[in-house]
């Protein structure tokens, strides 16, 4: 087999391999990853979170969520939360989310186990 046809076909498989990962990315079951996000957003089991957006690429997940945290003696506190979460390397492994901007005061972030 000549060394042009062997780099086409593994280029090709490549290709493929790579569309495969960014579909089941964009279109597969993100339970998992929006539960990661919603832990990140709230960091505490006393907080009510409402999802205000949600996107997905092949590259990495988005979601906005209004954040609620409800402490006995105190007063309410609501702010709106980013948060994006990738993959750790570039289509595959587990996925890390980082909050972008807003939040509650003291809300730690999360990463997958």
């Amino acid at each position: 087999m000549e060394t042009r046809t062997l780099i086409r076909i593994v280029v090709a498989f490549v290709c493929i391999g790579g569309t495969i990962l960014g579909l089941e990315n964009t279109y597969g079951d993100n339970t998992e990853v929006k539960a990661l996000a919603q832990k990140t957003a709230c960091g505490s089991p006393d907080c009510s979170i409402n999802v205000l957006r949600e996107s997905r690429s092949a590259f990495s997940q988005a979601f906005s969520f209004q954040t609620t945290l409800a402490e006995k003696g105190k007063h309410e506190q609501s702010a709106s939360v980013d948060v994006e979460c990738k993959r750790k390397q570039f289509l595959i492994g587990d996925y890390e989310c980082v909050v972008t901007s807003g939040g509650l005061p003291n809300a730690p972030s999360a990463a997958a186990p």
